[in-house]
């Protein structure tokens, strides 16, 4: 494969991540919106409040599943250019600089810590909404 192909495959999958990701912040969006529903009803019963929950601990597993894939893409491009730098004995500056900025070749098990942060407070405030007692 040649360097070309490499950045042009990174460029696709870079498009389709930014898709995947425009879901997951509508898909945030609609979570926090049935969290302040569910808090808002009076008539939200513990079933309501499960359900609720439930929808909001998904919404945030696959965003951390997504993030995951999505900085994967990142090292499994760092990796395709590190074998072809091993085949050719060399490889363009911007690849180069690209490594450098990547820093590994092993795959990811969690998403980046600025994601995880982002994730965490998402889930606080879904819970929070949903199962905190109202304060009158």
């Amino acid at each position: 494969m040649e360097e070309f192909q490499i950045w042009t495959l990174w460029a696709s999958n870079r498009a389709g991540t930014a898709l995947v990701s425009i879901g997951i912040i509508l898909a945030i969006w609609l979570s926090l919106r049935i969290a302040a529903a569910t808090r808002a009803s009076d008539e939200a019963n513990v079933i309501a409040k499960i359900i609720s929950t439930a929808f909001g601990l998904i919404v945030v597993a696959f965003a951390w599943q997504q993030y995951t894939f999505g900085g994967n893409l990142w090292i499994v491009t760092a990796r395709a250019i590190t074998d072809l730098k091993e085949q050719n004995g060399s490889i363009s500056e911007g690849a180069q600089a690209y490594l450098e900025y990547v820093g590994t070749t092993e795959a990811l098990t969690t998403p980046t810590p600025l994601g995880i942060a982002f994730l965490a407070v998402v889930t606080i405030i879904i819970l929070t909404q949903i199962w905190l007692p109202k304060q009158n």
